[in-house]
């Protein structure tokens, strides 16, 4: 063999330790390939169809959950809350609308609201606007119950702060008139549009 490649021969002889760390070293990749394709890719595989299944399983567990109703935290239940009760404020802009329902009521149940007196009041704490309200109808006592069933049932926080019913007359028919005074309290969200 030395007689035909000399030029190997010559090679060898002069860099045989170079040549025997870069065939080790060689091995020792294949090696290190082989043990990555036949071991550790099918275990890595098997962890990784796990965890897939392990995150659906807690995906699937946290849609029971809050389909349940039950609220992940107090911290969340808390925002949801603020959020419910601001989406209920209206902007102040919308004040002259809520008058408009007021007098929608009134007309439902079949009473006329003649003056509404009301007092707009800067909440420090919340920065709301707070309206106070009063005003006075008059008619028969199905009518007036109808009136406050209204305002009980409103879609915006209304407050009955006070109420004052008194016998003012007799109407037709025999039945009594009374006279209702009422005070509300009503919130407006400040300077929003």
């Amino acid at each position: 063999m030395t007689q035909k490649y000399p030029l190997l021969t010559a090679v060898w002889e002069q860099n045989r330790i170079r040549i025997m760390v870069i065939v080790i070293l060689l091995l020792f990749v294949v090696g290190v390939y082989a043990g990555q394709r036949w071991i550790v890719e099918p275990n890595l595989l098997a962890l990784r169809t796990e965890q897939i299944r392990l995150q659906q399983h807690v995906r699937q567990r946290q849609m029971a959950f809050a389909n349940s109703g039950v609220p992940v935290s107090a911290a969340e239940q808390i925002a949801k809350n603020l959020q419910q009760f601001n989406r209920l404020i209206p902007s102040q802009t919308d004040f002259s609308a809520f008058l408009g329902e007021l007098f929608d009521w009134s007309g439902q149940a079949g009473l006329e609201i003649h003056q509404v007196s009301y007092q707009p009041k800067h909440e420090k704490e919340t920065g709301f606007l707070r309206y106070g309200l009063s005003f006075s109808v008059k008619g028969d006592y199905s009518q007036v119950k109808k009136f406050i069933h209204l305002l009980e049932n409103a879609q915006r926080i209304l407050l009955i702060e006070k109420i004052s019913l008194v016998e003012s007359s007799t109407g037709k028919k025999g039945r009594h008139k009374v006279d209702l005074r009422i005070e509300l309290t009503t919130y407006f969200q400040e300077g929003s549009a």
